[in-house]
């Protein structure tokens, strides 16, 4: 499981259920302006139909790996639908890039992190792959709920970024943001706003205390018995 990085210099921006036409654009252009990397978990059922961004984020340097296919709690699925929805997704992502080895997986909601039975059927699937938590999160999935209007997504964004900034594990921090959540949850009208000026504050916050954007390393070597210890 990983939770954190070495270098306290550092930071992992990880943005899940990408892509999305109308923000990841744009995401990619503030990650090239402010010289960042980040790492996207993709949601087969976007990608499928937008291969040209999946290319493009690839090309710009950033790291890609699969989300599953639909954004449903797989941990809660027998282990052969787990396994089909990674597989397909990587499949579709391999087309682009090299399938990484080893492999890092983030499920949808987190699903699985606690589970002995996940841990097991995603090591089969690929060997020396490691599931990554997060730290300090925008809690960006709640963010358009509380806006009523266009007006209202700055100054709520700008809430969740100090509240980020402000956390004591954002030096070496894995931290969570999402290309447009999915979820049915209101405000869905204000999700491509909230994106876009989430990411802006959050890299002018980062930049501001000189800390650098870094892709996911690979997974550290562990020892046999501490794929067993569950976080």
């Amino acid at each position: 499981m990983m939770r954190q990085l070495t270098d306290a210099g550092t930071v992992a921006i990880t943005i899940d259920d990408a892509p999305m036409p109308d923000t990841t654009p744009a995401l990619l252009d503030l990650l090239d302006r402010f010289g960042a990397k980040a790492t996207f978990f993709v949601s087969g059922c976007r990608a499928v139909n937008a291969g040209e961004l999946v290319a493009e984020t690839v090309r710009r340097g950033h790291a890609v790996y699969a989300h599953g296919w639909d954004h449903v709690r797989l941990d809660r699925e027998p282990t052969a639908r787990l396994l089909e929805d990674m597989e397909r997704c990587e499949t579709l992502l391999a087309v682009h890039r090299p399938t990484p080895e080893p492999y890092l997986v983030r499920l949808p909601y987190n699903g699985g992190r606690r589970s002995a039975r996940i841990h097991r059927a995603l090591s089969r699937w690929r060997p020396g792959c490691a599931l990554v938590h997060w730290g300090p999160s925008t809690e960006d999935h709640m963010t358009a709920t509380r806006c009523s209007g266009p007006g209202d997504v700055e100054a709520e964004c700008r809430k969740d970024v100090e509240r980020l900034l402000a956390d004591p594990r954002l030096p070496g921090g894995i931290l969570l943001m999402h290309d447009q959540p999915i979820n049915d949850r209101p405000g869905a009208e204000f999700k491509p706003a909230v994106t876009i000026t989430m990411a802006r504050l959050l890299l002018e916050g980062l930049a501001r205390r000189s800390l650098r954007c870094v892709t996911l390393p690979p997974p550290p070597p562990q020892a046999w018995w501490q794929r067993f210890i569950l976080a």
